[in-house]
């Protein structure tokens, strides 16, 4: 492969891919080598890793080379190159979660999405850059993940490294992990297709938790399809997209009360485009109104807080000083929570879901902006816009309803990417990635980052 050429495979749909792989045209060495020089090449930019595993994923090209020889390719992902966030166990390879704490810690297993990856025969090369303990947070230790769309601001986070990544071709796909939206923030910081599923749709074994009531994990992808493939490689989902086109028939409902301040105008504009070009694909789009979604994070802070400060108590106070001064203050904020209060967020959880499942028996898909904004030049915190940041992500980690990310284009200041959130009943991840995939279609596709 010639440089050009390599660069333009590196970008390409994952079943595209493969079957160049079928046909003998290039091999997932070739692809493997390509992506880890492209990784060396932007890595001092956007800070993406935290570990490198460059001999271990040789070594499962290779074998995955020796199966495309014999003609036995089944593997859903089979020599495809993805990276993981370094919130998930590797045995014998350190798993830091984005902390000093854990900067020498060796699992001696693997997380259950690892081995469903490696099952499903993907080639995983590394792990990525995180936000501290997933908490919002960077550690000096690591550094801020860099935006690939401007080097000079944050990828968004927690999964911070994982969107980066994916969206400057270094990788097919990324694993990442959203409690409050830390797959589908920096998915819309970076232009790329990020998925929270269903809650427990995808196994939480051996990823260090943040909140278990709210953890999920699931993909980052360039594309709706390759999404899907992901998907169905660490869940038990068919990850079959019919052929898109006409949307006919589909009730596709405008979360009004996420519509409105706070929001940059140009991210709201480039959101209303998008539910027009939804109408103009055969949607039936109308304005819903779904009571108290506007105030999630009222009942998702004090299940996360006391829920993280458990996953703690190892190390607090003893070893204080080791965590940034933001998740320290968390941590502690998190023992202070009352046990009513606590109690009090599970029943108004429980109220929020049925709000959401109605509304989502009134239409299929419900759409709203991602984010408020584009990519800041730091990550907030929560005293400085950080509820803002969460305020359209974090009602459906309460809920546990499968949220999809889409790009919608770019801001005209400063030429930076927006998304749409798509929302889908529990484990109707199908219809979401329908919606999607006829959006993106129409569209034309990925839209490259201008590195």
């Amino acid at each position: 492969m010639d440089a050009r050429t390599s660069e333009d495979l590196l970008f390409s749909p994952i079943d595209e891919v493969q079957a160049l792989y079928k046909e003998k045209e290039v091999s997932p060495l070739e692809v493997l080598e390509a992506t880890l020089r492209r990784l060396e090449e932007l890595e001092p930019r956007l800070n993406a890793f935290v570990t490198v595993m460059a001999e271990e994923a040789r070594e499962q090209a290779r074998e995955a080379e020796k199966l495309y020889s014999r003609d036995e390719a089944t593997g859903r992902l089979l020599g495809i190159p993805v990276s993981v966030k370094d919130i998930f166990a590797t045995r014998g390879i350190r798993t830091t979660v984005g902390s000093r704490i854990l900067k020498d810690s060796v699992p001696d297993y693997d997380a259950r999405v690892y081995r469903d990856l490696r099952g499903a025969g993907a080639v995983v090369f590394g792990k990525n850059n995180m936000l501290e303990f997933a908490y919002g947070f960077v550690h000096p230790d690591y550094g801020q993940c860099n935006n690939p769309w401007d080097t000079n601001r944050t990828a968004g986070g927690s999964s911070s490294g994982s969107a980066s990544s994916v969206a400057a071709g270094i990788g097919y796909a990324s694993i990442g992990t959203d409690t409050g939206g830390s797959i589908r923030i920096p998915a819309s910081f970076c232009g790329v297709v990020g998925l929270k599923p269903t809650y427990e749709k995808v196994s939480r074994d051996g990823c260090f938790p943040l909140s278990h009531t709210l953890d999920h994990v699931g993909p980052i992808t360039r594309t709706v399809r390759d999404n899907a493939a992901v998907l169905e490689a660490i869940s038990d989902t068919d990850g079959a997209i019919p052929p898109t086109g006409s949307l006919s028939g589909v009730r596709i409902g405008v979360i009004e009360n996420l519509m409105g301040e706070p929001i940059d105008p140009e991210v709201l504009s480039l959101v209303e485009a998008a539910t027009e070009r939804l109408r103009g694909l055969g949607g039936e789009v109308t304005n819903v109104r779904v009571p108290g979604v506007e105030a999630a994070s009222d009942t998702a802070l004090p299940i996360l807080l006391p829920e993280a400060s458990y996953h703690h108590g190892e190390w607090y106070p003893d070893r204080a000083d080791d965590y940034s001064s933001g998740t320290r203050a968390n941590i502690d904020a998190g023992f202070k929570v009352p046990a009513v209060e606590y109690v009090r967020a599970l029943q108004e959880r429980r109220r929020l879901t049925a709000t959401v499942n109605d509304a989502l028996g009134r239409v299929d898909v419900l759409v709203c902006p991602t984010v408020a904004y584009t990519a800041t030049v730091t990550d907030p915190n929560f005293e400085g816009g950080a509820e803002e940041y969460i305020l359209r992500s974090i009602p459906f980690d309460v809920t546990g309803h499968p949220a999809l990310t889409i790009p919608v284009g770019n801001t005209s200041f400063r030429n930076l990417p927006a998304g749409l959130e798509l929302i889908s009943a529990h484990h109707a991840e199908a219809t979401a990635y329908r919606v999607a995939a006829a959006y993106e279609d129409d569209l034309g596709g990925f839209a490259r980052p201008p590195l």
